[in-house]
């Protein structure tokens, strides 16, 4: 299940817990909510088993935010096909 998140708000993490349960969890990270890519949210998304985490490169170039190592920066054909994938749920919060 891929997350789509634009907001840096901590009650999304809650949100994300009780709609991805047991299933693999993704988040597309855009806009503010990139600093949940941060090295401070690392150990609370591994709780969430969030496996992987992508962040919208202009993002990136527009806040300077240094991340975890376990992200992965990605432009804007890349979105798309994260969104457009057809095997993929894509919950948006």
């Amino acid at each position: 299940m891929l997350f789509f998140v634009n907001k840096p708000d901590e009650r999304i993490l809650d949100r994300i817990a009780l709609v991805g349960g047991d299933e693999d969890k993704a988040l597309l990270l855009v806009g503010d909510a990139i600093s949940f890519g941060t090295a401070f949210w690392e150990d609370t998304l591994e709780k969430l088993d969030v496996s992987d985490v992508y962040v919208a490169q202009s993002a990136l170039d527009a806040r300077n935010i240094k991340l975890s190592d376990n992200c992965k920066v990605v432009d804007y054909g890349k979105i798309v096909d994260l969104l457009l994938d057809g095997d993929e749920k894509v919950v948006s919060l």
